[in-house]
């Protein structure tokens, strides 16, 4: 291990409760004294709840830098937090339903985003499939070599298999044994808009990454949605839901939505039912990450330049 590794391990050993301490000085530096990314995070709230005033807007920021400051030692947690304390603080709700969709023993895409505590769920997701799936965690590498190698390491420490984007169709080809799970954090700004859809997200026509609709058509995977929603401090629930897979006909689609899917079909080489289920994927997505980002704002990262145009 590197010199970054053991001192990032030797943080992650403190108690939680210490942990929130360091957090808590954290926070007033960043929020305060370096103003991080305040001005982004700022337009982003203010372009998607205009029907907030600036008074709300700032009592919101200010929750979410405190939650932010929280996530940066959670993360750091992570290099040893036990899997009895995984277990504890991160509590599957739908257990039975979630063991029930493992045991049909089919592959899927488990579709989540950057709220709540990612991290962490992504050890509870490899503690809870482990008996019957592989899990196949998509990630885009760090600059730094040294530090992905650290972070990879806290990452796959309960099963896992984190897999650059770039290598993800060969190891999905090569894939044998168990059936699998792709993991996908799919809210991110996507890097080609040409080959995006466009759906309406938070009062904004909102770009989105086809990944995860056209890997669910071309692997026929499940699409998953994996929520996981913070209930107290360094505490959270997570919920696996199936979504829906009817597919309506490219004529049942508005005039926008049919241009879109037919971009899509041309762009990845698809056949037009296939893109318009892409489109059905990811749309639904998009609907039901808008819906947790409403009840609990303050747990998204709004320090991401989402909506950045190119």
């Amino acid at each position: 291990m590197n010199f970054l590794g053991l001192i990032l391990t030797a943080i992650s050993l403190f108690p939680i409760w210490i942990l929130h301490r360091f957090s808590d000085v954290t926070y007033f530096g960043i929020y305060y004294l370096m103003g991080y990314r305040r001005k982004v995070v700022w337009q982003n709230l203010k372009n998607s709840f205009p029907e907030k005033s600036d008074a709300e807007i700032l009592r919101l920021q200010k929750k979410i830098y405190r939650y932010f400051c929280d996530l940066i030692f959670e993360t750091i947690k992570t290099f040893t937090i036990s899997e009895e304390e995984i277990r504890r603080r991160c509590v599957l709700t739908n257990e039975e339903f979630a063991k029930k969709l493992f045991q049909e023993q089919k592959s899927m895409a488990m579709i989540s985003s950057h709220m709540g505590n990612w991290e962490w769920g992504s050890l509870a997701v490899s503690l809870q499939v482990k008996p019957t799936h592989q899990l196949f965690a998509v990630y885009k590498p760090l600059a730094s070599k040294k530090l992905n190698d650290v972070v990879i390491r806290s990452r796959e420490r309960f099963g896992a298999n984190f897999v650059a984007i770039k290598n993800l169709k060969s190891v999905l080809e090569n894939a044998s044994g168990p059936p699998y799970i792709v993991g996908l954090i799919s809210d991110q700004a996507p890097h080609d808009y040409s080959k995006a859809f466009e759906i309406p997200f938070l009062n904004q026509s909102t770009f989105f990454v086809p990944g995860p609709g056209v890997l669910s058509v071309q692997r026929k995977l499940i699409p998953v949605f994996a929520w996981i929603r913070r209930v107290g401090r360094s505490r959270y629930e997570w919920r696996l839901e199936v979504m829906d897979e009817s597919t309506p006909a490219l004529s049942e689609l508005s005039s926008s939505e049919q241009e879109q899917v037919m971009k899509i079909s041309k762009a990845h080489g698809l056949e037009v039912n296939d893109a318009v289920r892409a489109f059905i994927i990811t749309r639904a997505y998009a609907n039901k990450l808008e819906a947790e980002m409403k009840m609990a704002p303050q747990d998204w990262l709004w320090s991401h330049r989402r909506w950045k145009t190119r």
